[in-house]
């Protein structure tokens, strides 16, 4: 309050605004020497009720710093922001130094309101002299631009599609006032050029290494793009969301695990495998994601990850198939069935989106990627088979 009263003397006045607003306050090596308080006038509009910073501290630059954090901070929820002040010539000057135009005048308040005259230089100030300055021209397009990347690499990494990724980042820059963006995104790439006024231009590449997909993360991401387009939420706010949706763990192991083994015996019996035959690709499909989870923990290669796996469910299947108590008949229905986890279907349909929606150079990676998944789970299924045949001395059935 001591700090309050030094641009407001009549603490009355101060507790009018005080409690609807959100005060700030500055500090150096561990000492408060500027605060502030802004309040909400509503229709995208706000007021700087109070700058004040202590007498030793003054003319060193506090208070111009504090006014740009601010312009800064309320940019994604406010366009404008005004400030009123008396008809003192320097308040005045540094107020026009910080990037803010006349609006308007409400004459006699400080007469109206006030017990006391007010001075300041000597001047008695009478007439409240309002100022406004746009929002837009305080931000920063790097740190924009980088709000935007961030949150288009986390959305590529866990699964997104190129579509959503760029309109993701687009929708970003824009509500941030950055008047021309250019975005090219691939499967595992992204390139920004953003641009505000003619002198400010802003060029980041970021590569994205193509992983597993996270629908949990992808979804919180669309949410936070949805408040920051509804000015609900500014810039430091939605990184630390960012930071916060990027540590979103997975499902635990037990439910991915249990997860595997039901999509198997779904998939299992859809393509035409008993009841019986289900049974055991679920078995065998909890057994399998054991092993994946294993691969994931020592951040093995994809192609050891799904050769070993098409082996394993082969194995598995044949020793299920030489147990009369399980009652199976068919190799083929068992193994149908199990695989399902290793298959990126994902990844497979996110290519043809891509496509299309002619994205055709991250359509056709991301398909690649798709097939070549494919070919490792052959590779092991056609292996253990082929040892199992020549054990056997015929064709398995």
């Amino acid at each position: 309050m001591e700090m309050l009263l030094l641009a407001d003397p009549q603490e009355s006045m101060i507790d009018r605004y005080l409690d609807q607003g959100e005060m700030y306050v500055l500090y150096d090596q561990g000492r408060a020497v500027t605060a502030a308080v802004v309040t909400d006038l509503g229709g995208g509009k706000c007021e700087l009720k109070n700058l004040s910073t202590i007498p030793e501290e003054q003319r060193k630059g506090y208070g111009r710093y504090m006014i740009h954090f601010l312009c800064e901070h309320y940019s994604g929820r406010y366009d404008l922001m005004y400030v009123g002040t008396g008809n003192s010539p320097d308040t005045l000057g540094f107020y026009h130094a910080c990037g803010f135009v006349n609006s308007h005048i409400v004459a006699n308040f400080f007469v109206d309101n006030y017990k006391e005259p007010i001075y300041e230089n000597g001047i008695r100030l009478t007439d409240m002299i309002y100022l406004k300055k746009k929002l837009d021209s305080e931000l920063d397009v790097k740190k924009v631009v980088d709000l935007a990347v961030e949150a288009g690499r986390i959305l590529l990494k866990n699964g997104a599609e190129i579509f959503r990724v760029e309109e993701t980042m687009d929708r970003i820059c824009k509500k941030f006032h950055v008047d021309y963006v250019d975005t090219f995104t691939l499967s595992h790439a992204i390139f920004i050029t953003a641009e505000k006024g003619m002198n400010e231009v802003y060029t980041k590449v970021k590569n994205v290494p193509l992983s597993g997909a996270h629908l949990g993360i992808v979804t919180e991401v669309n949410a936070l793009s949805r408040e920051i387009s509804a000015g609900k939420i500014g810039i430091d706010e939605a990184w630390e969301k960012l930071r916060q949706i990027e540590k979103i763990p997975p499902k635990k192991g037990y439910f991915q695990v249990l997860a595997a083994g039901v999509g198997s015996a779904a998939f299992g019996y859809l393509l035409g495998a008993s009841v019986n035959e289900s049974l055991v690709a679920f078995g065998i499909g909890c057994l399998l994601y054991l092993w994946v989870l294993f691969a994931k923990k020592l951040h093995m290669s994809k192609i050891i990850v799904n050769i070993v796996g098409g082996a394993l469910i082969t194995l598995l299947a044949v020793l299920a198939l030489h147990i009369p108590a399980f009652g199976v008949a068919r190799l083929d229905g068992m193994i149908v069935g199990a695989i399902m986890p290793l298959v990126p279907g994902l990844a497979f349909t996110n290519a043809i989106r891509d496509i299309a929606n002619s994205d055709f150079l991250s359509g056709t990676v991301r398909m690649i990627d798709a097939l070549m998944v494919f070919v490792y789970i052959a590779v092991g299924v056609g292996t253990m088979l082929s040892i199992y045949n020549n054990m056997i001395g015929g064709i398995a059935v």
